[in-house]
């Protein structure tokens, strides 16, 4: 076989790899967004962020003194933008949990792989394929519907706090989305990671201090097993941005809203509506579509 031949297997199975870490991620994710609208009734969101990312950082910290390697901080820049589009995109998901519930806020923050595929075509000289295309098209149109089913979009909707926040985070998430891909041609996730968590702590601090409430017992616990949640889905997805690009990768998240709706009927007794069903089958086949043929790099 050709050494040409031999770079289009290792490119697909490289691909594969990315959608499958990214899946993996998703999971994380889902279960993330349900204790924190669980925990929002008693602790601020911004305290929540506050733990998300140090318990990032402190993580990453002791990777970096285990494997005894340093952050890679040569584009000082790009780390920096990573580290406060990631966290705008936390801050103001978080927010749209608690005003609007869990469902709403992920379909709505979900909403950024538009933004990223803009920012990558933009930025990064992306041009996705026509395959690609309608799988993203419907990933998103099926995480719609599925949010749409779970009747937290009963009330009339108008322009609150909570919707803008959503709308702000999905908006921030596309911008971080296109910047961890342009890192990872020669950044490692743990920078990239380490990047955002330190950020988001120094930003997120005084937000947190000005609201904090004491945690103990299960609510400690709780808060923990959210933050690891939330730090190790975001290093299976910065991993596998190394892989894939951002439109596809991105089209790969959508499995986070069909999975947090999942979630809330086997734990929480959500009811089970026809039009879910509908929009779960949408995104999984715009994931896999997404998924079948990678979009061109460059043009």
């Amino acid at each position: 076989m050709t050494s040409a031949g031999l770079a289009v297997i290792r490119t697909a199975v490289q691909s594969r790899r990315g959608t499958w870490l990214i899946a993996l991620s998703s999971v994380f994710f889902a279960v993330m967004a349900v204790l924190a609208r669980h925990l929002s009734k008693s602790v601020p969101v911004s305290q929540l962020a506050f733990s998300r990312f140090t318990v990032g950082a402190l993580m990453m910290v002791t990777l970096f003194v285990v494997q005894q390697r340093p952050p890679q901080l040569k584009h000082g820049k790009k780390l920096l933008l990573r580290g406060l589009f990631g966290t705008a995109a936390v801050l103001t998901y978080f927010f749209a949990i608690e005003r609007l519930g869990s469902g709403p806020a992920t379909v709505l923050n979900y909403c950024s792989p538009i933004y990223a595929a803009l920012f990558a075509s933009l930025f990064l000289k992306e041009r996705p394929s026509g395959l690609a295309r309608v799988g993203l098209g419907l990933a998103t149109i099926g995480a719609v519907l599925v949010s749409l089913a779970t009747g937290e979009f009963s009330r009339p909707l108008h322009p609150g706090l909570g919707g803008l926040a959503g709308l702000a985070s999905g908006i921030f998430g596309g911008a971080a989305i296109t910047t961890i891909r342009s890192l990872r041609h020669d950044t490692n996730s743990q920078t990239v990671l380490f990047a955002f968590s330190g950020v988001g702590m120094l930003v997120s601090a005084p937000l947190a201090l000005m609201g904090w409430v004491p945690l103990d017992g299960a609510l400690l616990w709780l808060v923990l097993l959210m933050s690891l949640l939330s730090v190790g889905g975001q290093l299976l997805f910065t991993l596998g941005m190394g892989f894939t690009t951002a439109t596809a990768g991105s089209a790969t998240t959508q499995l986070v809203p069909v999975l947090a709706w999942v979630l809330g009927v086997t734990l929480l007794a959500e009811p089970v509506e026809a039009l879910s069903l509908v929009g779960a089958a949408l995104c999984v086949s715009g994931v896999v579509l997404g998924a079948l043929r990678q979009p061109v790099a460059s043009r």
